[in-house]
């Protein structure tokens, strides 16, 4: 080892020795802990603050003295070496500033090593590191050579393995032990460990560094040179760069801990707002807080912070994308803190973080809403969803009735026809259209918005959103009014007394088939569509009518008057329109035909209740589920139990996992391998602010009809013919056709009406993805509506409603996803020359098939023949004969045989927007067992030059074609 003294001096003098530099002086000399009594002279400033006596990490301890005169050193020596007894420790360690000519030759001889030892910091350095060498750069740095001896204390350093210390790894491992930075992995914190390894102090590990208690402090209270070494560190663009400039000044100016939160500020000052005289201010405030020397000037200091607040913004989204609240919740109230310290509410009302920034989010977006164009409002509905609280459960719900409101002024702008063809036109658009409305209409009125911009926004979209489907309702009044009268056969129609012949039957009748009925007591249109969204993640929707013509759809069941659960479940159990209990259900449900002499069973409310706690469903129902021959119908009273009770209020969604027992009952019917049927008795209204309505002098008979018997308000119709069962067959009765209008106290809501809401009955028929499903059912592409999606894109096709009842037996005229307008019907022109037809002359679409008697019956739906005026064909044609789809097509290496497949294909793509391939496959005439090869093909002949036109979404099973894109890339 060298004579040479390194360490810098504090005086003019020699160096003090710090406690890590002994130690390590120690630890290197591994003879000095044999347990020989030894006395070891060090040159040094003879001074000592440390503890008399040091450890090092190899366990040798020795105790440290000072020698400043020639005397007090041969004391030491011979107090040490001639004790009477053993010293303990054995070891002394002597620092003094003599020289060896000036003491006795005899002593220097009984001391280790014959005389006085001169220390060299970076020889310990490296002897502490068990390196080769030292890097030529670390040591001009000569204030880290003791800062890194002292951070040794007694756990020493890691080997390097005899390899070259380098400065940026001595000094990173300094940063991370002196001021316990950590690397990007978890402590007890929820933040980074505090390893002394090398790699980069970047700027994540800063900020969090900030956030960790007392963590600034340890770089404010080391001493100057080492403290300033550190930040000159951090602050190099290899490591910290502006954002270790900007933190290491506010450690100085002690707001250190608050570094994150003023980042955010930072970001909302120097990168988002737009300038202005309040915000040059509020930055003049912001740049004090840095101190009295601040690291930069000008535009240099702005740059600075205009980098550390983009990376502190990063750092803090972060947080709240992970759901690491506990760091990211104080900051950002200590971010809206010093918004209001530097007077900056101005410049926070645009940050992507701040709360500030999501209520002027809101405020924008019941402003677009109110006066701007589509484009507008889809833009202010991305910037809530990209805001980093929108992540949040109540924000979400807000977020979602932004988008609600803007899927009714979609349905509005659209100017849906008021006209009510027939009692099968309404059911069908209740379906398909209005229980959309419906469902976003009550998700408006569950929560309203605390922004009064946004409520005003959404006070007025929803009056003309229940104008219209006053009007609707009332305009189905009426029709249904006529139709009962008449005794019309419902035709092609579903109803609650004809579900069980005309979708149970044909499911029994396939071998090995089993059916879970599952009634949802109240169910609407509006709900169905919601649990259907979500259900259709896991489940594959069919269209369970093979006899109707047209495309699948949901399907709409009318119920039995008045819409109450004794009359139209009892209906619907039964097979036939009639007044029961439950114990009709009980005794009629098993009874039916449907079944072919296989058993049956209906549960209700009482009898689901386990026998123990861990038991999910009653002994009865576990025993029916299991048995291989048993169909199975299960009511589920959640929605009209509620209805009785309580507002839904806040978020208006329903979800599976609110309908007591939906979830167990599907998983169940998917390990069975059951069918599953999903379906209510009526619907019901929603109590909003609803008036009371006198009975005039009839009896009341539920919230929402009555006796006959006085004048008739506008509010109500009256309803008789066979239909009508309350409170005997043949009835008559009059009920309510407003939405917000009831005979009885207030509830949360109603059902007994006439509304389309009330009277609409919906169907889900569900089987688990790839299960092969009973003959004549066909997938469903995407039942959105077109207005339901932001980019106009959803496809979902609306069936038409028959005609009046005047012109029964008439095919009706298709209609396109609603909101339905009336058209006029143009020819289409001819195909181009040498265009592929569509259709060849035998696969016109036959028209909706008869039963007997059924002349002046209700027909359901059906698209018609003269296929050149549907909007989808019409756009196929275009495609086909532009001269890209032809060279597309000319490099297919596999064509389909057929010419009418592609076109057949492309039109079920643009009708729908989303299908699955089993069902593209399907509607083109192809085997279910060539769909991904067949959706393969499409891919190619559509996806020109990179664009992704249909896309293969995620679950590998379903396609989705984006039409605008399809428009421009081919010219259309």
């Amino acid at each position: 080892m060298s004579d040479t003294v390194t360490t810098a001096p504090e005086s003019a003098g020699l160096a003090r020795l710090p406690a890590g530099t002994v130690r390590q002086y120690l630890a290197a000399r591994s003879r000095l802990g044999d347990g020989t009594v030894r006395v070891l002279l060090l040159r040094a400033d003879p001074a000592w603050d440390g503890p008399a006596v040091q450890q090092t990490a190899g366990g040798l301890r020795a105790r440290v003295a000072v020698g400043p005169s020639v005397l007090a050193v041969h004391e030491q020596i011979l107090g040490h070496l001639d004790a009477a007894t053993a010293p303990d420790p054995k070891v002394l360690v002597v620092l003094t500033d003599c020289e060896d000519t000036d003491l006795d030759p005899g002593l220097l001889a009984r001391v280790y090593g014959g005389g006085i030892r001169s220390v060299d910091n970076w020889e310990v350095v490296q002897e502490a590191f068990d390196a080769r060498g030292l890097d030529g750069r670390l040591r001009s740095e000569t204030w880290a050579a003791e800062a890194l001896l002292d951070a040794a204390a007694t756990r020493g350093w890691p080997s390097l393995g005899k390899g070259v210390l380098s400065r940026d790894e001595a000094l990173t491992r300094l940063a991370r032990r002196r001021l316990r930075i950590g690397r990007h992995d978890t402590d007890a914190l929820g933040g980074p460990a505090a390893h002394d390894d090398g790699d980069r102090i970047d700027p994540v590990a800063l900020f969090r560094w900030t956030l960790t208690p007392g963590g600034p402090a340890l770089l404010r209270d080391l001493r100057g040179p080492e403290r300033a070494g550190l930040a000159r560190f951090l602050a190099e663009p290899e490591q910290g760069g502006s954002t270790g400039k900007i933190i290491t000044a506010l450690v100085n100016a002690e707001h250190g801990a608050d570094a994150a939160a003023y980042a955010v500020v930072c970001a909302a000052l120097w990168g988002h707002a737009e300038a202005d005289h309040d915000l040059y201010r509020a930055r003049g405030r912001a740049e004090r807080w840095l101190g009295e020397q601040p690291p930069a000037q000008g535009d240099d200091l702005d740059r600075l912070l205009a980098s550390f607040g983009s990376s502190g913004e990063a750092f803090v989204r972060g947080l709240v994308d992970r759901g690491e609240h506990r760091l990211a919740d104080p900051v950002l109230t200590r971010a809206a803190q010093l918004v209001a310290q530097f007077g900056a509410q101005a410049a926070a009302t645009s940050s992507p973080l701040l709360s500030a920034g999501l209520d002027a989010r809101f405020t924008a977006a019941g402003r677009a809403l109110a006066d701007g164009g589509t484009d507008t409002i889809t833009a202010a509905v991305i910037a809530l969803a990209d805001h980093a609280l929108a992540a949040d459960g109540a924000t979400r719900a807000r977020i979602e009735r932004v988008r609600m409101a803007t899927r009714l002024r979609q349905w509005l702008a659209g100017s849906p026809e008021a006209d009510i063809a027939s009692v099968a036109d309404g059911t069908a658009r209740q379906i398909c259209e209005l229980g959309w409305v419906d469902r976003a209409l009550e998700h408006l009125e569950a929560g309203g918005d605390p922004d009064d911009v946004l409520a005003d926004a959404y006070s007025r979209i929803g009056a003309q959103v229940r104008d219209k489907r006053r009007e609707l309702d009332r305009a189905f009044s009426e029709r249904l009014a006529v139709w009962t009268a008449g005794g019309t056969a419902p035709g092609a129609m579903l109803t609650v007394e004809s579900l069980l012949d005309r979708v149970v039957a044909p499911v029994v009748a396939s071998p090995g088939r089993r059916v879970l009925l599952l009634l949802v007591d109240g169910m609407s249109a509006a709900i169905a569509a919601e649990l259907g969204e979500e259900l259709r993640g896991q489940w594959a929707e069919f269209d369970p009518l093979p006899t109707v013509a047209g495309p699948p759809v949901r399907r709409a069941v009318a119920a039995a008057l008045p819409t109450l659960t004794t009359v139209s479940r009892t209906s619907l159990f039964a097979g036939t329109l009639m007044k029961g209990d439950q114990s009709d259900e009980k005794r009629l449900f098993p009874q039916h035909s449907c079944w072919n002499g296989a058993p049956a069973v209906v549960f209700h409310k009482d009898d689901l209740r386990g026998p123990d706690t861990g038991s999910p469903f009653s002994t009865a129902l576990t025993e029916a589920l299991a048995d291989e021959r048993t169909h199975v119908a299960v009511v589920l009273n959640t929605v009209d139990d509620r209805l009785g009770k309580e507002q839904k209020l806040g978020d208006g969604a329903w979800r599976a996992r609110e309908i007591g027992g939906l979830e167990p009952l599907l998983r169940a019917a998917r390990a069975h391998g059951m069918t599953v049927l999903l379906t209510s008795d009526h619907g019901h209204v929603v109590e909003r602010r609803g008036t009371k309505l006198d009975a005039a002098s009839g009896t009341i008979g539920s919230a929402r009809h009555r006796t006959p018997g006085g004048p008739v308000a506008p509010a109500e119709i009256e309803l008789s013919g066979p239909r009508v069962v309350w409170p005997d067959p043949g009835s008559r009765i009059v009920a309510l056709r407003d939405h917000d209008t009831r005979y009885t106290a207030l509830k949360a809501g109603y059902h007994g009406g006439a509304t389309l809401a009330e009277f609409t009955i919906p169907l889900l028929a569900l089987l688990p993805f790839g299960a092969e499903p009973p003959i004549g059912w066909r997938e469903l592409g995407d039942p959105t509506p077109s207005w339901w999606t932001e980019d106009g894109e959803g496809r979902g096709v609306v069936e038409a409603g028959a005609k009046n009842e005047a012109d029964a037996g008439a095919v009706p005229d298709a209609a396109v996803a609603s909101p339905r307008r009336k058209q006029t019907k143009k020819a289409a022109p001819p195909p181009p020359e040498g265009a592929i037809s569509l259709f060849s002359e035998d696969e016109v679409v036959p028209p909706v098939p008869q039963e007997p008697g059924e002349s002046a019956a209700e027909s359901e739906p059906s698209p018609t023949s003269n296929q050149s005026e549907d909007p989808a064909v019409a756009l196929v044609e275009r495609l086909m004969a532009t001269e890209l789809y032809q060279a597309q097509l000319d490099l297919l290496a596999r064509k389909p045989r057929d010419k009418t497949v592609l076109p057949k294909a492309l039109v079920a793509l643009v009708e729908a927007g989303t299908l699955p391939m089993t069902a593209l496959a399907e509607r083109a005439g192809q085997p279910a067992t060539r769909a991904p090869g067949f959706a393969a093909t499409l891919a190619q002949l559509l996806n020109y030059d990179g664009a992704q036109i249909l896309e293969i979404l995620p679950d590998n099973r379903t396609l989705r074609l984006h039409r605008a894109q399809l428009i421009e890339q081919f010219g259309l």
